[in-house]
């Protein structure tokens, strides 16, 4: 790109290898983003499930579902820290620009913060758990 390019307006561009560079180096960090976001959904949905517990909602069917979303957020974890390390990787192994370290660094924290959610909520589900028993309609009991 020469300078009458600038001049006349021309969009700076890159060539084809800095962008594969670049969109290599951006995959692990979105793919962290996409599962930090997946992780908070599921929490707050797992922390919808917890207040009904003791309730009149709290039936077997809940408790199943809180069951089976504990076991999806895990593997979500499992997930996205893989590729929060790959990506923590990259940023140490080649030559990355400064704001993308700290957007990944960004990323890490708000990974830490909804795992602490998530414990805080799985602590409260045990409590409510032990302390309540889930609701039975007393035509289940009839027909056993």
């Amino acid at each position: 790109m020469s300078f009458q390019d600038l001049e006349s307006g021309r969009p700076l561009t890159l060539n084809a290898r800095q962008r594969q560079l670049q969109q290599r180096q951006n995959e692990p960090s979105q793919a962290v983003a996409a599962g930090v976001f997946q992780i908070n959904t599921a929490v707050a949905s797992f922390q919808r499930l917890v207040n009904s517990l003791g309730t009149p909602k709290d039936t077997l069917e809940l408790r199943q579902k809180l069951h089976k979303t504990r076991l999806n957020i895990g593997q979500l974890v499992k997930e996205t820290s893989a590729k929060l390390k790959q990506a923590s990787e990259t940023d140490q192994h080649t030559e990355v620009s400064a704001s993308k370290k700290i957007a990944d660094a960004k990323l890490a924290k708000d990974f830490q913060l909804v795992l602490r959610e998530f414990q805080k909520a799985q602590r409260l589900a045990a409590e409510r758990e032990t302390a309540y028993a889930p609701f039975v309609p007393k035509e289940a009991l009839s027909s056993r």
